[in-house]
C-alpha cells in the first residue's frame, strides 16, 4: 500500500503496521530465508480499483525473486491477468472481479491455463466481501466455490476478514466447511496466531496457509512453519 509493505487488520487503511518502505528488499528477504511461494497483494487496487495501485513495484517484485508469486488486488480484466502472468507471476488472485461476473472468470480459463488462476473467497459475518473488503455481497463463501468448482482452477484463497490480521486464532469450522464443500484445493489466510493454528488447518485438508503478521511480529519463525509442515506431512 502506498508503495509501502504493509500488514493491515480486516484490510482497514491505516490499520496494522507498516513493515518496509522498500518491498522489494522484504521479497528478497524471504526467498533468501528459505520461503517457497511469495503472496503479494496491491491493497491500493483492491481499494480504489486502476484509480490507484502499486503495479511497478510489484513488477520489481517479479524481476527480482526466482521462487513462485501469487499477485491480486485489483485484477480485474483479461489484460490485467496476462500483465502480470507475463511479468513472471506464477498465480494471479481474482476477487472483485470473480464476484461480480462470472462470465469474466470462464473468459479467463478460456484464454490462460486454469492452474494459473486462484479465485478470492474474502468473506466476513458469513458473506463474501469485495472493492478491499468494503461491500458486503448476498453471496456465502460456498455458493461461489461451486459456481466456479467446474472450472478447475488452481485454488480457493479463504480470507477470514472478521479476523485478518488479527492473530486472534482460526475458526476452524468455517474452513472445514469449506474445505468439505468443494473439491478445489483452499488456501486458508486470516488470524493465524501460532503454529497450532497451522496443524489444525492441515488437519482439515487446507492445502495452503497465508501467514503474515505472525511472521513480522515474531510468534514464530518462517523455518519454524516449514519444518512443522514437512513434519506433518511425513
Amino acid at each position: 500500500m502506498n508503495g509501502r509493505c504493509v500488514k493491515l487488520v480486516q484490510g482497514k487503511p491505516g490499520s496494522g503496521i507498516k513493515i518496509s518502505n522498500n518491498p522489494i528488499a522484504v521479497a528478497k528477504f524471504w526467498e533468501k530465508n528459505g520461503a517457497k511461494i511469495l503472496h503479494v497483494i496491491d491493497l491500493d487496487a483492491a481499494i480504489y480499483g486502476s484509480e490507484k495501485n502499486n503495479r511497478s513495484v510489484i513488477m520489481e517484485i517479479l524481476k527480482n525473486v526466482s521462487i513462485p508469486v501469487q499477485v491480486g488486488g485489483g485484477i480485474r480484466s483479461i489484460t490485467d491477468v496476462a500483465l502480470f502472468l507475463n511479468a513472471g507471476a506464477k498465480w494471479v488472485i481474482l476477487g472483485t472481479a470473480a464476484v461480480e461476473n462470472l462470465n469474466f472468470v470462464k473468459e479467463v480459463v478460456e484464454m490462460v491455463n486454469p492452474k494459473r488462476i486462484i479465485i478470492a473467497l474474502d468473506t466476513r459475518e458469513g458473506y463474501l466481501v469485495k472493492e478491499g473488503w468494503k461491500t458486503k455481497v448476498k453471496v456465502t463463501p460456498y455458493q461461489l466455490a461451486k459456481m466456479f468448482e467446474s472450472l478447475d482452477v488452481a485454488a480457493y484463497l479463504f480470507t477470514d476478514v472478521d479476523i485478518e490480521g488479527t492473530m486472534k486464532g482460526v475458526n476452524v469450522e468455517n474452513v472445514k466447511k469449506l474445505v468439505e464443500s468443494t473439491k478445489i484445493p483452499i488456501i486458508y489466510a486470516g488470524g493465524i496466531s501460532s503454529l497450532q493454528d497451522i496443524v489444525k488447518l492441515l488437519k482439515i485438508g487446507v492445502a495452503g496457509v497465508v501467514v503474515g503478521r505472525a511472521l513480522y511480529e515474531g510468534v514464530f519463525s518462517l523455518k519454524e512453519a516449514m519444518e512443522l509442515v514437512k513434519n506433518a506431512g511425513s
